[in-house]
Formats: C-alpha cells, structure tokens, sequence
C-alpha cells in the first residue's frame, strides 16, 4: 500500500496530493490541526521546528509499502503539523518514502531536507522529492512535475514479478 499522508491550509497540497494519489494508486489521508493558527504564528512557528496537536490518524506504518509525505512549505520549513505527524510515526524502518513540497515561491528543498532527516532517523530510506509551486498548480501547469514524481514512486512501489 501506498500512503500518501498530506497537510494543506489552502488546498494547492491536497490538490497536488489527490493527482498523486489517482497516479501511483495510493491511499490519502490528511493530516488534520487540533485547531488552527493565525497568520502571525504560521510564519514563527516553522522557525523554530515546533509540533502543533493533530487529530489521530495512520502513524503505524507495519501495512504500509511506501510513504509519500507531502507539505505546503512555511517560512522556508514545514508546518507544524507536519512535524507532530512525522515524532508519532513508527513501524517504518527499511521503508521507502518521497517527499513534495509545495510552495508560494522558495524554499521547497528546505522543507523536502526536513522531512528527510526525521524519516531517516527512523530507519527509513528516501527515494524522491519533487516541489510543486503555487503559480503552477493554480494554473494547472502541474502535471509534468507530478507524472515524473509518480514515475519514481511507482519503480520503488511496484511489486516483484
């Protein structure tokens, strides 16, 4: 099973997420906020790597064959939502994972490195990143980016023959 685990303030995340989902076959599931922040507070909080209360959700990873993690990027970082979602995963060692970022303007490899250096500490082994931009998918110009992307889930994903 392919999980593609997503948090999305504005919808760009999840709309890119769904498409991902429809490509490689995975399985969505959001990453919901306790509550939500203000404006004030979604710039400061990614700054200082803080985790904010989410509602549960699969953080037990024993059924699954591929982690897809996919955040908006938040003053160069990742939501803090996005970080209380990678402490509580477990069960994931020798898995595979990709990440995508999507972002207003910069700082996507940022977040990708993040998201990286916590699932590794877990044991698990990155495959791919992409970065999809806020332009694009509000205008639809996405679609190249996230077929490449899917392309290098699906070669890790696929089972043996």
């Amino acid at each position: 099973m392919i999980l593609i685990v997503y948090y999305s303030g504005e919808g760009h995340t999840e709309k890119v997420a769904t498409v991902l989902a429809e490509k490689v076959g995975g399985r969505l599931a959001r990453i919901e906020p306790v509550s939500e922040v203000g404006m004030f507070r979604k710039g400061m909080m990614p700054m200082f790597g803080t985790r904010a209360e989410i509602r549960p959700m699969k953080t037990d990873l024993s059924d699954v064959d591929f982690l897809v993690v996919a955040t908006p990027v938040w003053s160069r970082k990742v939501p803090p939502y996005v970080n209380e979602y990678l402490a509580g995963v477990k069960n994931a060692a020798g898995k595979p994972f990709s990440v995508l970022a999507e972002m207003g303007g910069s700082g996507g490899e940022n977040a990708v490195e993040i998201v990286r250096k916590s699932l590794e500490a877990k044991g698990m082994r990155f495959v791919s990143s992409a970065v999809t931009v806020e332009s694009e998918v509000d205008a639809g110009r996405f679609g190249p980016t996230i077929e490449e992307f899917a392309r290098t889930i699906a070669g890790v994903a696929a089972p043996a023959s």
